[in-house]
C-alpha cells in the first residue's frame, strides 16, 4: 500500500504530556534495562526514556480521541461496558526492566512503538531523507530487540515538536542486511496508513 502527507496524523504535546512523560522517567530510571548505549547509567541518559513515553503517550491520545467521540453520548456506567466489549483496548505500562515487547493492546493485537528518539524531522525529510538520496525513511526495528508484537507503529518528532504517527507494519518487516547493524526494516512509503487500525474496534 502506497501512503501519502495526508495519511500522516499530528499528535501536539500538552504540557500535562510533558510533565508525565518526564515525571514517568524519571522514577522508571532506577528499574531500567541497563541497555548499551546508555554509556554511564545514571541520569543524564533519562531524555531517552522521556522521549519513548511521550511517543506512547501520543498514540494514547490518538485513541482516546477516537473513543471519546464514540462514546461522549453514554453515561459513565454504560461507557465503561460499553468500551470493554467493542474496544479491548490496554496501554500496557510496566515498570520494570523490560515490558513485553509491546505498549499497547487492542483485542488480541499487540502494538510497538517505533522511534527516530529525539531527532527531528519535517515532512520533506520524510518522503525524501537528506534530499540527495531521494529515499524515505523507514520503519525500522533493530535484531537485537527480541519483539513479538503483531503490528509496529513508525513515529517521528517534527521541527515544530508535533508527535508524527507515521503509519504501520504488521508482523515484522524483511531485515536489511545492508546496514552495519542488520535490522528489520522498511520504507514508510510502503507501509499502511495509521487510521486502519481504528478498524480493529469493533464500534
Amino acid at each position: 500500500m502506497s501512503v501519502k502527507e495526508k495519511d500522516l496524523v499530528f499528535i501536539k504535546p500538552s504540557n500535562e504530556m510533558y510533565e508525565f512523560a518526564k515525571f514517568l522517567a524519571e522514577k522508571r530510571q532506577l528499574f531500567e534495562y541497563p541497555r548499551y548505549w546508555y554509556w554511564n547509567y545514571d541520569n543524564r541518559w533519562t531524555w531517552r526514556i522521556e522521549a519513548w513515553i511521550l511517543w506512547e503517550l501520543a498514540f494514547f491520545e490518538y485513541i482516546y480521541r477516537f473513543l471519546e467521540t464514540k462514546t461522549k453520548s453514554l453515561k459513565a456506567k454504560d461507557r465503561w461496558k460499553f468500551l470493554r466489549d467493542n474496544a479491548k483496548f490496554c496501554y500496557n505500562i510496566i515498570i520494570w526492566n523490560f515490558d513485553e515487547w509491546f505498549e499497547f493492546k487492542i483485542w488480541d493485537k499487540t502494538i510497538d512503538i517505533k522511534t527516530y528518539e529525539n531527532n527531528q524531522v519535517d515532512i520533506e525529510q520524510i518522503f525524501k531523507w537528506l534530499k540527495k538520496q531521494d529515499k524515505p525513511l523507514n520503519l525500522f526495528i533493530d535484531q537485537s530487540q527480541n519483539t513479538k508484537a503483531d503490528i509496529y507503529i513508525q513515529c517521528f518528532i517534527m521541527k515544530n515538536n508535533d508527535i508524527c504517527l507515521a503509519w504501520y507494519n504488521e508482523w515484522l518487516p524483511p531485515k536489511a542486511y545492508r546496514m552495519p547493524n542488520p535490522a528489520y526494516s522498511k520504507p514508510i512509503t510502503e507501509l499502511t496508513p495509521i487510521e486502519n487500525i481504528l478498524k480493529l474496534i469493533k464500534i
